[in-house]
């Protein structure tokens, strides 16, 4: 049976109640204004957040993958914007942990302060599932990358300091694919602000490069060899966030079983109507069933298990889709004010939906898993 170590429960409660206390009150605001969180970011640098999965050497606390589940669970509950900072910032640390010594001490130290966030853009127009088709290209002149292209949907595109972005390094037609980090204030890069339907906090938008220069000491990791420094990132990418999700449909199924209890029509309370509580009974069975799930993901993702890609890609699928469900009962508990703006339902519906998007890349990769390779679209 999954069951978190003392310390891990020790740190749930701690985080529970620093998120509660510091970050749930200012969380309805970020998203009102789309105002991405500095102060929240400071805060949670202070207790140790955003370099948790982060090495100590540059600060960080080294944390393992339940762990970080557990923290971004919690802080998910009170901040689902909050969560998704977390998550990224030390996703796109993890992928820095790659880059050269003079990288990694200028900027993972800057990450874990709070004082740096970093954005990573893979997706573009015409490529999301099959990224391999991303058009994106780095070309090679004397010392120097010159890069060309867009990029699509990148959280923080409005904010952040630099972006690691996946492109092309050798012919747009080929697979070959590398990561470099572009300092924002390079010549040539163009933001689109996006305005989202959730994620309003996170300042995500469009970004084109234009002839931009970046010096070749910018490669992260091997030339021509992304996709398989980034598998073991994308894999905790999916995991966490599918908690991230789940964590904040736990805290909207909470306020909702509390409600159906002093709620009262035709005389009796609301969750004595076998209508509520089986609704919400089988909610809690899919938010832990879904939660395990996640969990156990991300046990197999630090033991670098064959079959961790597989899971990663389940735990995001279920708990995306877990999530919008749970949100949606516990608004429709609330009947007229669960559909006003007084209550947080509509904001967290509004943020889980995002994990629905990706939905289709995700039953691919399940599907190769299930079936095998030969069963790919692109075989």
């Amino acid at each position: 049976m999954f069951e978190l170590s003392e310390e891990q429960k020790l740190i749930q409660k701690s985080i529970h109640e620093f998120a509660k206390k510091e970050l749930a009150p200012r969380a309805a605001y970020w998203d009102a204004s789309e105002e991405f969180p500095w102060e929240s970011v400071r805060k949670m640098a202070e207790v140790g957040l955003t370099g948790l999965r982060l090495p100590a050497i540059y600060g960080g606390a080294g944390a393992d993958l339940v762990t970080c589940g557990v923290a971004f669970e919690e802080v998910a509950r009170f901040d689902h914007n909050c969560a998704i900072i977390l998550c990224s910032s030390n996703i796109t640390g993890r992928i820095l942990s790659y880059a050269s010594e003079n990288m990694k001490a200028n900027l993972l130290t800057e990450i874990v302060k709070g004082s740096r966030i970093l954005a990573f853009g893979a997706t573009e127009p015409e490529a999301g599932s099959d990224i391999r088709a991303i058009r994106t290209s780095a070309k090679l002149q004397g010392r120097t990358f010159i890069v060309n292209g867009e990029k699509s949907m990148v959280t923080f595109a409005g904010v952040a300091h630099g972006f690691i972005v996946l492109v092309k390094t050798e012919k747009e037609a080929g697979e070959e694919m590398s990561c470099v980090f572009i300092e924002a204030d390079r010549p040539g890069i163009d933001i689109q602000p996006l305005q989202g339907f959730g994620w309003r906090a996170t300042q995500w938008g469009n970004v084109a490069f234009h002839e931009v220069e970046v010096p070749v000491e910018n490669l992260i990791g091997e030339k021509n060899n992304a996709l398989s420094m980034l598998k073991g990132t994308v894999q905790e990418q999916r995991a966490l966030t599918g908690l991230i999700a789940l964590g904040t449909a736990r805290e909207a199924l909470e306020e909702a079983v509390k409600y159906a209890k002093i709620r009262k029509a035709f005389g009796k309370p609301l969750g004595k109507f076998e209508g509520i509580q089986f609704k919400l009974a089988e909610d809690h069975t899919s938010l832990e069933a879904a939660r395990l799930l996640c969990y156990q993901a991300l046990s197999l993702i630090e033991k670098k298990a064959n079959e961790a890609s597989v899971w990663a890609a389940m735990a995001n699928l279920m708990g995306g889709e877990t999530a919008y469900k749970v949100v949606n009962d516990a608004m429709d508990v609330f009947g007229g004010l669960g559909y006003s703006r007084e209550l947080p339902f509509e904001r967290h519906l509004r943020d889980v939906k995002a994990m629905q998007i990706a939905n289709a890349t995700l039953k691919i990769e399940i599907g190769q898993g299930l079936f095998g390779k030969e069963f790919f679209p692109c075989t």
